[in-house]
């Protein structure tokens, strides 16, 4: 048999992550590892563990393939640089890890994303990827009410209102552009919701990351909420991380947005996200006048002889119907059953891992991480 080419390898090595980058038919997820690896970085990238590694650690692996360390540095740099893998900084030391598709790589084309990576993303996201992103346990993403100013008839926590999310925070915080958007600007596509790009708000360590990287601009919390409430003017869902301390809230719409988009296609997409709330309509207080309906992202909203109703298998609770309702005939409800948050963003992973691979197989990785191994 002839041997699996590097970037197959790759592939499955990146499968082992807690959100799964699986093989398709048509090989579109080898081109996705081709525009961002040559193959000599690709061979370089199978050395990489899940989790954050110094350079010397990972040396220990590459070395017996006759890679040296100025060549794994200059490559690992170089691909740090292109956003193919991970790069961070302890106690002045950096350190490497592999990366996902999504929420990773895909996100750090942004400001250079190509039409060709991002053709072939939308491709993928059809053909396997967004099977393995959407499933009905955990999510990497939330959905919440769109600001401080929607009261839910039973506030579930702090961790439901975006408003609290920042306030909490201590920073710092940062605002970048959505990749999503931009990519739909390459494809000629623009976005009908909003001609805003700067839509990205990250927090806490990623914002640091982004600061360092030199982001567009450094926010206060202020800034933060301001455009919060702007996300709501122009009709966006609010989705953090699925944490209690998340890095990142996104902006997003349902023609741009690839979490909204593909979940639209599906036949029950509320079954998809991680959300406490649902909407509900008081038919004797509607006023017929179509504005929950067209600032629905996920096509929730339809309405006989003109009184609008809420499909509760496609609604996702972010409060966009409410906070425009001229008759406030539109309510947001606590679901009888709410989850508890992972507190960061390692609980988030293991709680996937756990779901993905089951008891034993996460044991095993553990097992691997606690003896220092690549996993």
């Amino acid at each position: 048999m002839a041997p699996e080419s590097v970037y197959r390898r790759l592939q499955k090595h990146i499968d082992n992550m807690p959100v799964g980058y699986p093989a398709t038919e048509s090989g579109v997820e080898l081109r996705l590892l081709q525009h961002l690896f040559t193959p000599e970085e690709a061979e370089m990238a199978l050395y990489l563990s899940a989790l954050p590694e110094p350079m010397e650690k990972i040396h220990s692996r590459a070395k017996k393939a006759g890679i040296s360390l100025e060549e794994l540095r200059g490559g690992l740099d170089r691909l740090a640089k292109k956003g193919a893998i991970q790069r961070t900084m302890s106690g002045g030391t950096p350190r490497y890890a592999k990366m996902m598709l999504a929420i990773g790589m895909f996100e750090f084309q942004v400001n250079r994303l190509t039409r060709e990576f991002h053709s072939d993303v939308m491709q993928y996201m059809e053909e396997g990827f967004g099977e393995a992103f959407h499933t009905r346990k955990t999510s990497q993403m939330r959905t919440i009410p769109i600001n401080e100013e929607v009261v839910p008839e039973r506030r579930i926590g702090t961790y439901d209102v975006a408003r609290d999310l920042v306030l909490r925070s201590k920073g710092p915080f940062a605002v970048i552009n959505c990749v999503c958007r931009q990519g739909m600007d390459l494809q000629g596509e623009p976005c009908r919701q909003t001609d805003i790009r700067e839509t990205c708000l990250v927090l806490g360590e990623f914002a640091e990351s982004v600061l360092a990287q030199g982001a567009d601009r450094a926010l206060s919390a202020e800034d933060m909420v301001r455009l919060l409430r702007r996300a709501d003017d122009a009709g966006m869902v609010l989705q953090p991380q699925n944490t209690q301390d998340p890095n990142f809230i996104c902006c997003c719409c349902g023609c741009c947005c690839g979490v909204l988009s593909t979940a639209k296609k599906l036949p029950r997409p509320a079954e998809y996200f991680d959300t406490n709330y649902y909407a509900r309509v008081d038919p004797e207080l509607c006023t017929e006048c179509g504005t929950c309906g067209d600032r629905c992202q996920m096509d929730a909203v339809s309405y006989t002889d003109g009184v609008a109703s809420v499909d509760l298998l496609r609604c996702i609770g972010c409060g966009l119907c409410v906070t425009t309702c001229p008759g406030e005939a539109m309510t947001l409800h606590a679901k009888a059953q709410t989850k508890v948050l992972p507190k960061s963003q390692g609980a988030l992973y293991q709680t996937i891992m756990m779901e993905r691979f089951g008891p034993l197989g996460t044991a095993k990785i553990l097992a691997k991480k606690v003896l220092g191994m690549k996993i």
